[in-house]
Order: C-alpha cells, then structure tokens, then sequence
C-alpha cells in the first residue's frame, strides 16, 4: 500500500511536459523572430534556468515533485519574457536602425534592462504574499512561490548577461538572414504583424471628434464586457478547494450489518475481489477491515464489518475509461454484495485535506444523543434528491444489537454470588484478561477474552450459559432477565457535543453547486432548535483558502504600487499599470469556462501569475511611452510609438507563456488536473489581457499625461 509508482510516473510525466513546454516555447520564438540564432540562444539559456533553480532546491534541503515542476515550467515562460525582449529589441537595432553588432548588443541591453527589472520585481512583489497567507494555501503554494521567484531571478541574471555575450558570439559571422528566418519574418509580418495598424487605429480613434464619448464608450464598453463575464460564468463554473484528479486510486468504504463480525464481512467481500482482481484496469488492491475494540478514536474509526478497500489501477494514460467511470463499475458491483449496508466509492484525495471525510458533510450536534439518529435519517433523505452526489452514508446509526441483562440481585445473592461477579463470568464485551509483553521490543499488547462457541450464537443459547456459583453451575436465565433492544454501534463527539456526520461523495460537480442545493434541501430541517447543523464539508476548507488567497490579492496589489510608483515616481501611471488589471479577468474568466474548471485555489494563483505578466507587458508599454515623450514627442504620439515598437515583445511574451503552459493545460502528467486551472487561467487571461493591454494602457496614458501642450485631435495632426 505505497504511492511509489504514482510519484514516479508523475516525475517521468512532468519531465515530458517540460520537454514539451521548451519545444513549444522555442516554435514561438522562431515564429515571431525568424531567427535561428535565437533559438539557439534561449535553447541555452533554458536549461540553464532549469539546473540553476534545482541546484538551489537542492543546497536548501528541498526536494523534486509536482509543485516543483509546474514552477519550473512557469519560470519557463517567464524566461521566455525576459529572453524575448532582450532578443527582439538587439534585432530591432540590427535591422531597423542599422547598428553594428556591438552597439546594437550594447544599446539593446541597455535600453530594456530597466523595464525587465521592474516586471520581475513587479510579478514577484504580487505574488509574494502568497507564502506567508498560512493554512492551507501556504501549505500548498509556499513551494511553488519560492521555486518560482528563484527562478525568475535567475531567469532576469541570465536574460541580461548570457544572452548578450552568446548573441555576440552567434553573430559574429554576419547578421544576415537566412532564406528560411527570411520566409518565418514573411509569414510574420502578414500575420500577427499586420494587427499593429488595427491596434493604432483604435488609439486613433480614441482622440477623433468628440473624443470624450468616444473615450467613454471605449472604457464602458469594456467594463460591461467584464461585469457580465464575471456575473454570468463565475456562478456557473462554480467553486472547488482543489479540482478533481485522476490518480489511478480509488478508495471504497463498505459497511455490511453492524451485528455482522470480521469473518462474515470477509467471506462476503470475496466474490468482488476476485471479480476486482480479473479486471484489465486493475493492478492492485488492499482490504483493511474493522479497528481495535474500545479504543478511543480520533480519526474515522471502522466497525468489525467495515472494509476500507483500496484499489490500484492502471494510470490514466494506459487505459480507456476514467477512473470516475471506474468508480461506477465498482459501486454498481458492490451494491449487489449481500447485506451491503454503506457503499462509498470515491477517488484518492477527494478531499483537499484528509481531515475532510467527504466531499459534502452536513454535521448534526446536539447535547443529547437520542434523536440525532432518527434527524440524520431525514437529512439523509432530503441529500438523495442533489444531482451530482454518487452515495450518501451517516457516520453511525442506532442499529447495533445489545442484549440487556437485568440481574436479580436477591436471586444472585441466595446462590452466593454478587452481581460483578456474574458480569465476569459473561466475556462478551472483550474484557481484557491479561497482557502480552515483547520484550525485544517492548511493545505491550492487551489480552481480550471474547464468548465463543455455541452460547455465543443468540439469545437462546446466551440463557444457557453456565455460572459457577459456590452451589454449582446454574444457567444464567435462572440468574437475570435477558432481553433484545438496539444501541449505537460507535459514538462520535465534537466540542463536547454528541455529532453525527451524513456524508456524500462526488464524481466532479464543483462543490459550491452541491454545496448550494443541499443547503436548499436542509432549510426545513434546519429549523429545529435542539440539533445544531453545519457544513463541515470542502466548503469550509474552500471558504477559509478562498479568504486568505483573496487577502494575498489584495496585499499584493498594494505592494505592487508601491514598487510601481517607487520605480517610475509616477502615481497615475503606475494607477494606469494597475487599471488594466481587471480586464485580463475577461479571458481568466472564459479560460475556465472552455477548459471546464471551477474557481479554485490553483486559477487564483493564476490570475496572480496572469497579473504579473500583464503588469510586464504594461511596463514595456509605459517605459517606452516615457522615453518618447523625454525625446520631444507629444502624448498621443509617444501613445502610438510605444505600441508600434513594443507591439512584437509584448505578443511574444504573451505567446512565449501561453506556449509554456499548453503541458499544463492538457494536463500531460498524473496530478496536474490539480494545478490546470492555474494554466487555464493564464491561457485565456493572456489572449484577453494582452489584447486590451495593448490598447488601453497607452490610450489611458496619453489621456491623463499632464503636460503642458494639449493632445490635438486625430484630425488636426499632420
């Protein structure tokens, strides 16, 4: 019973996708640079960023997983930011203003090494809270954070450094294109580049007659577009902790009579095993059944005829169905066991933190036990009507038989023996009789003395049962009255009161949904006084992650004015950077609508990441924006200059991510259906983002700019 193999297979997947994302990331630069020598650039400096970032894991004490490696593909498309304006800008001096290859190195470096420092400081200062929100989150995140930062310093060393040096080097022999760089700069330029004059048309249009309406429709145009993205799709995808993941195990939680005993439960568990063993999708399996009696349980303890079952299988990738279709099979199977009292089949980890018992856990308290049984009869009658729900099970109920033994004391005492000793001599509880002690290693066991045999079998039989009494034996019906009743099989408390929990398991309907209907469901029953009802499902965890990473948003936004305004001694152009923020929300928001996830902890950290890439791309705009207004140009001059030469680095940037993160997205590795969203998000964010960065932070700049000579409209220049 090990996650070896899971752990292993996800290693291997996730250098796959690291291979993957490279190669995609390389196909973006060719494509937007036409130029080889490029390539071999930043396939250099790539791997470099990659065993630069695990040598420092590494003398820190840290380790390789998941986390670890989604960060490093991130980082990649990071790189690629860096590495792409550094790259584009030494061209653009090349081929359009003629430079030698050591001026055009030189002042190409120069020229963008500002702008590259502050989008890393900016990206870092946004995500950075995000290792100190605690709980969950931090749990989570803190890895991958501090991996990421490493690797976008390392990524900014490099970018600035290697990259000149081995540019310097590659072109030694000549500057000129080959016929095939020539054919991708063709393919280019008639393709994405052809959008430069559409974009600078807008800004255009931006400052033609009545320019203030046309700025307001612009401005709420866009706004609208946003509030309607995020009030129709954000209810609609719904809210996970963690979305579903298919990691090859499944857990099964099956309960036979609670009267039923350990070997009953076995023998007729076997006919499902064997089926289970013959099955192409399943490797392996364990079966642990009941706990120790009388012990006192923090965790969920299982009855004698209670079978945690836990099921291998081939992983994704080698088999045709999912393991949610899986899980289907197999409750369908166990449902036709005989006497099958509880059949939850869920996925491993289907809770975000296994503190959680189930996916929706409707928990009833009350100070008095009776009743708390019959209420969960009803809660759990009114749950079975939620769609999206697979099994519903209570976490105890009154079902145990108990056989009460009213002795008469007279009685007892005219044979010479008291009642205890009576009780003594009736080992049907698991008294403990004695210890068995190893002294090899000390362990110390406990002896328990159970009734077996055939006074063991009913009632009947028990009235038989012997009791040695100083007059002789004499059956223990002439000794006490026996009779029959029910009693709780296990008790469960919580904060001192008496709890019971009704659990339901899901295939993959997000859990704010379930959690929605079953609190429609509930709100008759909840008017009971007497009985305490919460949920204590993943929503609270989903609650608690979702106001610690909200807080994180919000603390980072304000560091990242402040490093704004502290670079560029600027507040309203740091305000512009910060304004377009929201809009790459409109793609964040449709991401997660075509890639079918749910809000979750992993698309807020995207929108993070979405962020900082978002405020780097700004950056680029603004930098430039302020370097042709030093050099004489009007605003709404210096407004399209900046888009026209910052037009390729900043589509490349975004294109670079997006490329990095397509492993992500298609989830080529066991575990990444956890952290897709994250890629989801940035996907589509990008795609928006960029789009409406490219037009409203220049337009937005030149608007507010307080120089002194006014911006004329489009028709009164030149």
């Amino acid at each position: 019973d090990t996650q070896r193999d899971l752990i292993e297979l996800s290693n291997e997947n996730m250098l796959i996708a690291l291979r993957d994302a490279i190669f995609y990331t390389l196909l973006v630069i060719l494509f937007f640079l036409g130029n080889f020598r490029a390539i071999i650039a930043a396939a250099f400096t790539i791997p470099m960023v990659f065993f630069s970032t695990i040598a420092v894991i590494w003398l820190i004490g840290g380790d390789l997983n998941l986390v670890i490696y989604t960060a490093i593909i991130l980082a990649l498309g990071m790189l690629t930011d860096n590495a792409v304006v550094v790259l584009e800008n030494i061209e653009r001096h090349l081929n359009e203003l003629k430079e030698d290859l050591q001026t055009a190195i030189n002042h190409g470096t120069k020229e963008v090494v500002g702008p590259i420092w502050s989008g890393t400081i900016a990206t870092i200062a946004i995500v950075f809270p995000l290792m100190f929100i605690g709980g969950f989150p931090e749990k989570i995140f803190q890895p991958l954070i501090f991996t990421l930062i490493i690797a976008l310093l390392i990524s900014f060393f490099l970018s600035i450094t290697f990259i000149p040096k081995l540019l310097e080097a590659l072109y030694k022999r000549g500057t000129s294109k080959t016929k095939v760089e020539l054919w991708f700069d063709k393919v280019y330029n008639k393709t994405i580049g052809s959008l430069v004059e559409p974009y600078v048309s807008v800004i255009k249009f931006s400052n033609g007659k009545n320019r203030m309406w046309r700025r307001v429709i612009l401005t709420l145009g866009v706004v609208l577009i946003l509030v309607l993205s995020l009030k129709v799709i954000m209810p609609t995808i719904g809210k996970d902790a963690m979305p579903p993941m298919d990691t090859g195990i499944i857990k099964a939680q099956v309960m036979f009579s609670s009267n039923s005993t350990v070997n009953s439960a076995e023998t007729k568990l076997e006919p499902f095993l064997k089926w289970l063993h013959q099955q192409s999708w399943a490797t392996t399996s364990s079966v642990a059944l009941g706990t120790e009696a009388g012990v006192l349980s923090l965790g969920s303890g299982n009855l004698p005829a209670e079978a945690t079952i836990t099921i291998y299988c081939v992983n994704r990738f080698d088999r045709e169905i999912n393991i949610w279709q899986i899980e289907d099979i197999i409750r369908d199977k166990i449902s036709h066991l005989e006497g099958i009292k509880k059949n939850d089949i869920y996925d491993f980890g289907a809770t975000s933190v296994s503190t959680i018992k189930a996916t929706l856990d409707v928990r009833l308290k009350s100070p008095m036990v009776d009743g708390l049984a019959e209420k969960s009869y009803r809660v759990k009658e009114a749950l079975k009507e939620i769609k999206g729900l697979t099994s519903i099970s209570t976490s105890w109920d009154k079902d145990f038989s108990e056989i009460v033994l009213n002795i008469d004391e007279n009685k007892a005492l005219s044979y010479g023996i008291t009642p205890f000793e009576i009780a003594m001599q009736i080992p049907v509880r698991g008294q403990v009789v004695g210890l068995n002690a190893d002294y090899q290693s000390l362990n110390t066991q406990l002896v328990r003395l159970y009734l077996k045999g055939k006074f063991g079998e009913n009632e009947q039989t028990l009235r038989l049962l012997p009791i040695h009494t100083p007059m002789g034996e004499i059956p223990l019906e002439h000794l006490a009255t026996i009779s029959k009743s029910l009693t709780f099989a296990k008790i469960e408390r919580d904060k001192m009161l008496y709890s019971i929990d009704i659990n339901g398991y899901r295939a993959n309907r997000p859990v704010s949904h379930l959690t929605d209907d079953a609190e429609a469901s509930l709100l008759n029953i909840k008017n009971d006084n007497d009985v305490i009802m919460t949920q204590e499902g993943d929503i609270a965890q989903i609650d608690d992650s979702f106001s610690r990473m909200t807080k994180a948003i919000g603390l980072g936004i304000i560091i990242l004015i402040m490093v704004l305004i502290s670079i560029y001694r600027s507040v309203k152009m740091s305000f512009i950077m910060i304004a377009v923020l929201p809009l790459a929300m409109i793609g964040a928001a449709w991401g997660m609508l075509l890639f079918h996830k749910p809000s979750c902890m992993p698309s807020m950290l995207g929108i993070l990441l979405l962020f900082g890439i978002i405020i780097k791309n700004a950056v680029l705009l603004i930098d430039f924006y302020q370097k042709y207004k030093e050099g004489g140009e009007i605003p709404f001059n210096s407004a399209i200059e900046s888009v026209r030469v910052r037009f390729r680095p900043v589509m490349m940037t975004a294109f670079g991510t997006i490329a990095g993160m397509i492993p992500i997205a298609l989830e080529q590795a066991v575990g990444l259906e956890r952290l897709s969203p994250l890629a989801d998000v940035a996907i589509g964010g990008l795609l928006i983002g960029t789009l409406l960065t490219l037009i409203y932070v220049p337009m937005f700049a030149y608007i507010v700019d307080t120089k002194k000579e006014k911006t004329k409209p489009i028709t009164e220049i030149g």
